[in-house]
């Protein structure tokens, strides 16, 4: 084969492997992700379950499924750093995204969900996998992407003196004096903006102590809300409040 008709095949090969070595950087790059917010999943589903006086069958659930999640998606992410076969890629990303499905079930911390979602929903696209629209991108519930304004609700039993830090789409808990805290329930309905503060307005529901915003999202707390919640009287008391922002 003569040098001028070699010419256009290499030429397509270059095009080709460049393409592929792009495909392979960004599904590295996914699956770290995918591992990384999978691992913040699971510590936060612990602390929720070792915050609880008396953890439930379903907190416990909640932490184990997590763990066994992210373990998934990080032996997934070195399935891809060592050049599996694209099958084999395939065969484990199904696994992940089957037990994606048992923590989606009894998950309750949406804005963590949904950054999770839309990377399983990104890398079912890079490999082809005929169900990466599993976790379909268009409209993907209650956070879509960007958005400014939303709403958090938190219900709880408070004895003495604790501090919620809302931050993102998860609300963590610290106890400052008295008994830990209890069943508390959250519910968002989109995550707060993680780059930019925005004013933060509380609506007391139901309590018997004191309920007041204690720090506004900031570049010095990370973009967190903090909650402070003092309850004086004996014994624990229900309370529930509404944040939006």
């Amino acid at each position: 084969m003569t040098t001028k008709r070699m010419l256009p095949l290499i030429t397509l090969l270059l095009a080709w492997s460049t393409v592929s070595f792009a495909q392979s950087g960004r599904l590295s790059d996914l699956a770290d992700r995918l591992a990384r917010d999978t691992g913040e999943l699971a510590d936060s589903s612990y602390r929720n379950y070792g915050g609880s006086f008396r953890g439930n069958r379903n907190e416990i659930e909640a932490a184990m499924l997590a763990h066994q999640f992210n373990a998934a998606a990080q032996l997934f992410s070195r399935m891809v750093t060592d050049r599996r076969r694209t099958q084999e890629l395939r065969d484990g990303f199904q696994i992940v995204q089957d037990l994606g499905r048992a923590v989606e079930r009894i998950n309750n911390q949406q804005g963590r969900w949904y950054n999770i979602q839309r990377t399983l929903t990104d890398i079912g696209r890079e490999l082809g996998s005929e169900s990466g629209n599993q976790y379909p991108s268009p409209n993907p519930g209650p956070f879509p992407p960007g958005a400014n304004s939303g709403r958090m609700t938190w219900s709880g039993r408070v004895d003495d003196d604790i501090k919620i830090i809302v931050r993102g789409g998860s609300a963590e808990v610290q106890t400052i004096g008295g008994t830990p805290y209890s069943n508390a329930t959250t519910n968002f309905t989109a995550a707060i903006p993680s780059r930019r503060s925005v004013p933060v307005k509380l609506n007391v529901r139901k309590a018997r102590g004191q309920v007041y915003i204690e720090a506004q999202p900031s570049r010095e707390n990370d973009f967190a809300v903090v909650i402070r919640i003092k309850d004086p009287k004996g014994g624990a008391s229900d309370y529930e409040f509404e944040i939006s922002w």
